[in-house]
């Protein structure tokens, strides 16, 4: 039996003097942007790991993480002209945007956006979590996210606004610039051209990737959406090895009293390379529940979602499911405990073990006057996924854990 060795270590990146600073600093960008504009608002995030470690043999216990979370942001400017810069601390990454409304009917916008622009997942997103985010829950993108069977399994943003959902435009695209129409009531038009800065030249490939949706809004029923976004295949003289993109469809129904239901469908366009191997094709449907009061101070949230059909490198594709719950009592005025947590599954297209991973997530948060505490507790066990990227043998489990803590503020 082989002896599992664990170490205690502070990273050199966040000491606690460092921390000190972080704070310190952001604070102080706070209250200078305040006093230099006046239609301004703005918002922080600081969150670390407490303590976090797994079950691989020889790992280490490490206190003090910086959080993918921690980020300081600032709106700024009124109609018609607005804008947001946002300082993402953890990987030390600046960008930012500026929108013009010049009439009712049009609306521009340049720049980089990974918040997202125009993101239709109305419950399984970004918001699912209820502010915890990044902060103290299981995160939906890269980082933390969970994935199941490998490199190629299903990972929870599969079942939020990133992939079943029309994600909207931003994280990943870089300066793009969006145009939006408002035609008539309840009706807006959305394209987009992401990287637009690097167009020059490069124009049919940059246009090949572009964004198109469609968004309608039914008085007092819900929200309809179509959306497109190209993936390569319509770019000039290019070689069959790139699907023309996906196809989306979604509604986020609100008719009914206490309950908000969004389906959502995604369709991956088929495509074939120059040799006449078959890829694509794959189909992903979405379910999102909200129930804001099942009783008194009692919420309850879920979110669904599968990937089926279609083929990589001409095999099928497997097949793969995810489930999310999020119930949440509020203790007392501004005291809210949340029990996050779910499950994936995939099922082998042909000969192969199924592989399964699971997650916790509880959670509590504090809200004192315009700052929000948060702490909590991940654990998650998934099957074929070693550790820093690099797969694990089949059947082999990893299962991780950490103590999470954070703040949030609004200005």
């Amino acid at each position: 039996m082989q002896k599992r060795h664990s170490r205690m270590y502070f990273p050199t990146t966040l000491g606690g003097d460092c921390m000190k600073k972080l704070v310190a600093i952001s604070v102080m960008l706070v209250l200078l942007t305040g006093a230099a504009f006046a239609q301004i608002s703005g918002d922080l995030f600081i969150a670390t790991h407490l303590v976090e470690g797994n079950d691989v043999s020889d790992s280490d216990i490490s206190m003090g993480r910086l959080g993918r979370g921690g980020k300081w942001g600032l709106t700024f400017g009124e109609a018609p002209g607005t804008g947001r810069v946002v300082y993402r601390i953890a990987n030390n990454d600046l960008w930012g945007w500026f929108a013009w409304r010049p009439i009712d009917l049009l609306r521009i916008k340049l720049g980089h956006d990974r918040d997202g622009e125009w993101g239709r997942a109305q419950i399984s997103g970004w918001g699912f979590t209820a502010g915890a985010k990044d902060l103290v829950a299981i995160s939906d993108y890269g980082g933390n996210a969970l994935q199941f069977g490998g490199a190629s399994g299903l990972y929870m943003s599969e079942v939020g606004r990133a992939s079943v959902w029309y994600p909207g435009i931003g994280d990943g695209e870089d300066n793009a610039l969006s145009i939006s129409l408002y035609p008539m009531d309840g009706l807006q038009i959305n394209f987009a051209i992401p990287k637009f800065a690097d167009a020059v030249g490069e124009m049919s490939a940059k246009i090949s990737t572009f964004h198109a949706s469609l968004f309608y809004n039914i008085e007092d029923i819900g929200q309809a959406t179509l959306g497109f976004v190209g993936l390569g295949g319509l770019e000039k003289d290019q070689d069959k090895n790139k699907s023309v993109g996906n196809v989306y469809a979604s509604f986020y129904l609100t008719a009914i009293d206490g309950v908000r239901l969004d389906l959502g469908f995604r369709y991956n366009l088929p495509w074939e390379t120059a040799a006449g191997v078959a890829n694509g094709g794959g189909m992903m449907i979405g379910l999102g529940l909200n129930m804001p009061s099942v009783v008194e101070n009692l919420s309850f949230k879920l979110r669904a979602g599968a990937g089926l059909s279609g083929k990589t490198s001409g095999a099928d594709n497997n097949t793969e499911f995810m489930v999310n719950i999020l119930p949440a009592y509020t203790i007392s005025p501004g005291f809210v405990f949340y029990f996050f947590a779910g499950m994936g599954m995939v099922l082998p297209a042909g000969d192969g073990d199924s592989a399964m991973g699971w997650f916790v997530n509880p959670y509590i948060s504090y809200r004192a006057g315009g700052i929000t505490f948060w702490a909590g507790l991940k654990v998650d066990q998934r099957n074929n996924q070693g550790t820093e990227g690099t797969p694990a043998a089949p059947g082999t489990k990893n299962l991780r854990w950490a103590i999470p803590f954070g703040f949030s503020a609004n200005y």
